[in-house]
């Protein structure tokens, strides 16, 4: 597979060629990024939250998504990031480091251990109320 790169105009007006990593699907051209102060983006992954059991509510896409962010030129660690979004609005997002992206995970794995609990909890009450009719 052919590495994919961009040519584009630099802050100083000069010509570039990058390379995008493997993982890479920003469209630079349709961003008219410039080669040396651009982001490199990931697929965006999105948790997928079931509607309201009464369809009363529709939920907010995305409830919840993340993707990788790197800059064109800076090699430092605060040169790449996860920017996890909690709406479809920007201000609600975080820009987090390795150490935020592991205390998310820890946070998730709790709350998803809870989640498990309360939906035991919920299958047994339908099924009482099920066996009881």
């Amino acid at each position: 597979m052919t590495p994919k790169t961009f040519t584009g105009r630099t802050v100083g007006g000069a010509i570039a060629t990058i390379q995008c990593p493997s993982w890479c699907v920003t469209d630079h051209d349709y961003w008219e990024d410039t080669a040396d102060d651009c982001f490199h983006q990931s697929d965006l992954l999105e948790l997928d939250i079931p509607r309201d059991r009464a369809r009363y509510r529709p939920t907010v896409v995305p409830a919840l998504a993340a993707e990788l962010r790197m800059h064109s030129t800076d090699q430092t660690p605060a040169g790449a990031t996860l920017w996890v979004q909690f709406s479809e609005y920007k201000a609600d997002g975080l820009e987090l480091d390795l150490a935020g992206v592991d205390h998310l995970l820890k946070s998730l794995d709790d709350y998803r251990a809870g989640l498990a609990k309360l939906r035991g909890q919920l299958a047994r009450i339908d099924s009482e109320r099920r066996t009881n009719r």
